[in-house]
């Protein structure tokens, strides 16, 4: 009797688990009501086509869908294949061009709408938070149907699609609908209407730019944004993410004018963009209107007055010599004895943040690999910096980056060689 009854209360958990999971899985699964179409597309004229069409291209590029929708072999912009390393696997950018094989040449704006704002592509099938609708959720219906009639009027890319390589289970991707019933936002139009800067600033950081994806901390439990840490900053494959905060920016050296000058140009006196931000210029924000740029730095700084690049002097008698001696015969060449660099070549080291931030990974990793010589964007250039992983032992390595933390960033020089060590296995695990 005791055993049947076991046997029953066993069952009965058994079957309100699922009908739990069931319920999570339709939840995070599902698309809601969607926002009507705010155009109908079957009666427009050439000038409303013209004008949506330009509107679409300026959403694609404000929202860097390119960066991870590229192809890494061709450049081809929609052609998919970019890979996304994350502590569960790595994914690869889709074919998002017009291909009725291989990308969404048979999407409906509703359909794009869905997989922006809420991550449930045609057939409810789920995608990955990878493609951040954690932050497009906010996306206007206006916005997604420009976006749609531009990318219509692309080049299909007959290039099909690389599987993720993703662990047991997220490698299920039904599962990820229990992510979203936890994690999803709720897709609700952002309100432009007022035609504030610091809003609309605030769409294209928070919403199009999805700044946060990156330069938020994330849980450990879910991987999804810490929203209490907004824009704290976040190490994310391989690199640092800084922190975007005013107060963060203005202890930085940061102003209005030097954001802007970041985001169209690539360079300023602050740093250079590398790593992943490399690809965030070449197809997004250099791109971009310059209104939409000064209306996201006017709400990074929240219009501020800040007092631009500093110098910070190292405190007498707190120099690592050793890394002194490394960097006048390794960087002082370009970079200049006392960082001050060489414009339209070689930026300094005198303001970079780089040297500020409380992680030296990004410095590790640009000492290691170096910089490849290439055009940044309305005239701007770098020349080629050269690695050094192949002359600097990780003891050399950590004298260095102690010099340049303590001499430009304010920074103790307490990294050591088993320091510089875990930092390259977090490097080479993001490759």
């Amino acid at each position: 009797m005791a055993k049947s009854t076991w046997i029953k209360g066993l069952g009965a958990v058994v079957v309100a688990g699922i009908v739990v999971v069931g319920g999570l899985y339709l939840y995070g699964s599902s698309s809601s009501n969607i926002p009507p179409a705010t155009v109908d597309f079957a009666k427009l004229d050439a000038k409303q086509f013209d004008e949506l069409y330009k509107r679409g291209e300026q959403v694609f590029r404000a929202g860097d869908c390119a960066a991870c929708h590229s192809s890494p072999k061709t450049g081809a912009e929609l052609a998919g294949g970019v890979p996304m390393v994350t502590p569960m696997g790595t994914l690869y950018g889709s074919n998002i061009s017009p291909s009725k094989e291989h990308g969404i040449g048979n999407w409906s704006a509703d359909d794009l709408y869905r997989a922006v704002a809420m991550g449930i592509a045609p057939g409810r099938k789920v995608l990955y938070p990878a493609m951040p609708y954690a932050s497009y959720h906010q996306i206007t219906r206006g916005d997604t149907d420009a976006l749609w009639i531009w990318m219509m009027k692309q080049s299909p890319v007959e290039v099909a699609n690389q599987p993720g390589e993703m662990q047991f289970p997220f490698n299920v991707r039904p599962a990820v609908a229990l992510w979203n019933a936890l994690n999803r936002p709720t897709a609700k139009e952002f309100d432009l209407s007022s035609g504030d800067e610091l809003l609309r600033g605030k769409y294209l950081v928070d919403t199009l730019g999805h700044c946060a994806e990156c330069h938020s901390p994330r849980s450990k439990l879910t991987f999804a944004m810490d929203t209490s840490r907004y824009l704290e900053g976040s190490i994310i494959e391989g690199s640092y993410a800084p922190a975007l905060t005013p107060e963060a920016l203005k202890a930085r050296g940061w102003n209005k004018d030097d954001l802007v000058q970041f985001f169209r140009t690539g360079v300023a006196p602050q740093g250079v963009m590398t790593f992943r931000m490399a690809s965030v210029l070449d197809h997004s924000t250099s791109r971009m209107a310059e209104k939409d740029v000064r209306a996201m730095a006017a709400y990074l700084t929240q219009n501020q007055d800040m007092p631009g690049p500093k110098i910070i002097k190292a405190a007498e008698g707190q120099i690592n010599v050793k890394g002194e001696n490394l960097y006048l015969g390794l960087c002082a060449g370009c970079h200049g004895a006392q960082g001050d660099g060489q414009p339209h070549s070689s930026v300094p080291m005198s303001t970079n943040t780089t040297a500020m931030f409380p992680t030296p990974i990004n410095l590790i990793r640009v000492i290691r690999e170096g910089v490849a010589e290439r055009d940044l964007a309305h005239g701007e250039r770098m020349q080629t910096m050269p690695g050094f992983a192949d002359k600097l032992g990780n003891e050399e390595m950590a004298d260095l980056v102690n010099y340049m933390r303590q001499t430009w960033g304010g920074q103790p020089g307490n990294v050591t060689a088993a320091d510089v060590a875990e930092n390259i296995k977090t490097i080479e695990h993001s490759k």
